[in-house]
């Protein structure tokens, strides 16, 4: 006689949620995701307008290899189970590896090239701008092997369940730890090894992939250009929400049970233990989704706030800074650009008052610094032909009313900005337009204030002062996402679905 099988329902089909899903089904779960929206995606989804196609969310792709892992995985647990379900198997996921990451310029004329080959990029910062090519590679150099002495202690495993033994991970740090910039800001850091200006302002913007301020987020941030220029950029046959597609394909092959439409107002608990998520469909009738482990893949504010309001609230991690938001504007573009590629940045003059103006005002003033994505570059369909698809993108505060009544002022800080550095006035070239603003990503993901990352990394204990995976208050109750341990972007929400699940082995 076979056992039932266990039950668990995870709150969210973003990234982290998709993950754990396929997780959670390959190790023998009945799994049910309860979503609000009508797809799966969370915050990584796309929009059309008119002939233009345009991701919304994430844009910057790292670390295939974890998308691959859950790719084996579900083709493993599948071919264990039955030969028949292969049929509901999707191909492989296809994508392509870069040969640059990203073009920078700057209003005095300086452009310079990110090639995905570190030596490839040394000598052409060399060549650009004067600094020796051997210091430029010495620092990616130090960058990896922080990276990879680091990465399975702070990335890949819990910072709070301090019952785990030292190991190899702890060994491989140690060894590394001498030459580890405890202390000191990025900016810090940057500044005492590379000393040109236009190559320490290209270093510190990686502060920003987790929403941080680089004159205040820890000198260990030194780690993340290892993931483009060590490991590689690269783009998915499908642009971003091909990666949402693929998840969602294995997560169904697996047989778990999507509820979209459905709108999760508690985690019901009794006697110490979950028991269940009660939601919303879309006719407003509740719906009781029984399981004996619940995973919440929503932000980690509303989970206390409205779906637990009766459980004591870790008020300190609730109250952190939260990261920077952004406001987007989707840009359809007569015209081609050819200096331009799918990854932009246009940098302000001075980025330290950049980042001291949206700090104080919530807004970049004048001079921001623009990200311009251009998926049409390598998925031409994305754009009809002889135009581009602009996925412009600055950094404002997680402050959604404040914010919103701004739009009109950054937009033409950001059309000046383009027209002084690209000496392009890019208006009338523009066919369709719509924005996003921290309350448009607070309304449609969750997050809140519409911080893109939880809370923010500038402290050198950030790490150790985001959720924990495991809930100390409720058994069953585990967290992942963006808004807990490891943080947010697309590798580390799959990282945490992973360590969630592991977890969940360990404890349920």
């Amino acid at each position: 006689m076979s056992l039932p099988q266990r039950q668990v329902a995870i709150i969210g089909a973003g990234v982290a949620g998709l993950a754990a899903a396929i997780r959670m089904a390959a190790a023998g779960w009945a799994v049910t995701v309860i979503e609000q929206a009508s797809e799966p995606g969370g915050k990584l989804r796309e929009e059309h307008h008119g002939p233009y196609r345009f991701d919304v969310g994430p844009s910057l792709f790292t670390w295939p290899e974890l998308v691959l892992e859950l790719d084996a995985l579900t083709r493993e647990s599948v071919a264990r189970k039955s030969f028949e379900n292969t049929q509901a198997l999707p191909p492989p996921f296809a994508y392509q590896k870069l040969d640059r990451s990203t073009h920078y310029f700057w209003e005095d004329g300086t452009r310079l090239t990110a090639w995905s080959d570190s030596n490839r990029f040394a000598q052409e910062c060399s060549d650009t701008l004067g600094i020796e090519a051997a210091t430029v590679a010495n620092h990616l150099s130090h960058s990896s092997r922080s990276f990879h002495a680091t990465r399975r202690i702070f990335l890949e495993q819990s910072l709070h369940e301090w019952n785990q033994k030292p190991n190899g991970k702890w060994k491989a740090a140690a060894r590394f730890a001498h030459r580890l910039p405890w202390i000191g800001s990025l900016h810090a850091w940057n500044s005492k090894r590379l000393r040109e200006p236009h190559l320490v302002q290209l270093f510190d913007r990686y502060a920003t992939y987790n929403g941080s301020d680089p004159h205040r987020a820890p000198s260990m941030m030194h780690v993340i250009p290892h993931l483009e220029h060590g490991h590689g950029t690269f783009f998915p046959e499908n642009g971003m929400i091909g990666i949402t597609r693929h998840l969602h394909a294995l997560a169904s092959a697996l047989g778990v049970q999507f509820a979209f439409d459905h709108t999760a107002m508690r985690i019901e608990h009794s006697g110490g233990s979950v028991n269940g998520v009660q939601a919303l469909n879309a006719k407003a009738e509740s719906v009781f989704f029984r399981a004996e482990c619940v995973v919440s893949n929503a932000d980690i504010w509303p989970t206390y706030r409205r779906l637990l309001p009766d459980l004591k609230a870790p008020e300190r991690t609730l109250s952190r800074e939260r990261s920077t938001s952004g406001v987007i504007f989707y840009w359809g573009v007569r015209g081609v650009r050819p200096e331009l590629h799918l990854h932009n940045i246009l940098f302000s003059n001075n980025y330290q008052k950049e980042f001291e103006t949206i700090q104080r005002s919530g807004h970049p003033g004048e001079d921001p610094t623009v990200y311009i994505h251009i998926s049409s570059k390598m998925k031409p369909d994305d754009a009809p032909l002889d135009s581009e698809n602009w996925f412009v993108m600055v950094n404002v505060a997680a402050d959604p009313n404040h914010v919103e009544v701004l739009v009109p002022d950054i937009r033409r800080a950001v059309l000046a900005k383009i027209n002084r550095t690209l000496g392009v006035d890019v208006e009338p070239m523009i066919e369709t337009e719509t924005h996003f603003t921290p309350r448009t990503i607070e309304e449609r993901t969750g997050s809140h204030l519409g911080a893109l990352y939880g809370a923010s990394s500038n402290s050198a204990i950030s790490a150790f002062l985001r959720h924990r995976n495991r809930s100390t208050q409720l058994r069953g109750l585990y967290f992942c996402g963006g808004s807990v341990h490891p943080g947010g972007g697309i590798p580390l929400c799959l990282l945490s679905a992973r360590i969630t699940s592991e977890l969940i082995e360990q404890h349920v």
